[in-house]
């Protein structure tokens, strides 16, 4: 693992990160979910989060390998994947597009996809680790 410093410290908050998400919202049934405000809030957030870890660790590291900033965040992305640093730009490119969302049409997010992505799809924020720590 060539990378560490701040890499690292950020992997190490995105671990954090999906443990609390996942700790959060293991008992909360999609009905309790889609009825709360809080939790719903909550979820936009904590992968809000995520995925903006992502970005920093991308960004970070193609500044590392000195190829020049990236113009966007799906272009941070699909550096890495040049740089083989990571396999496929899918699915973190979708992470990114769904950050946008949340960041910019919010009122457009689906209950359903934010309770399915908190309580069945985090895995691919664990595989984003697993690939930097490859590397």
């Amino acid at each position: 693992m060539r990378y560490n410093g701040v890499v690292q410290r950020k992997l190490a908050l995105l671990s954090e990160q999906i443990l609390n998400i996942q700790t959060m919202f293991v008992s909360v049934s999609y009905s309790e979910f889609e009825e709360s405000w809080l939790n719903r809030s909550a979820a936009e957030r904590a992968l809000q989060v995520a995925v903006e870890i992502i970005i920093d660790v991308a960004e970070r590291i193609i500044a590392v390998e000195g190829v020049g900033p990236a113009a966007t965040a799906s272009e941070a992305i699909e550096k890495l994947v040049k740089l083989g640093v990571l396999q496929s730009k899918d699915p973190y490119v979708d992470m990114v597009r769904f950050r946008n969302l949340i960041v910019h049409q919010y009122e457009k997010v689906s209950p359903e996809i934010l309770y399915t992505l908190v309580t069945k799809n985090l895995q691919d924020f664990k595989n984003f680790i697993d690939e930097i720590n490859r590397d």
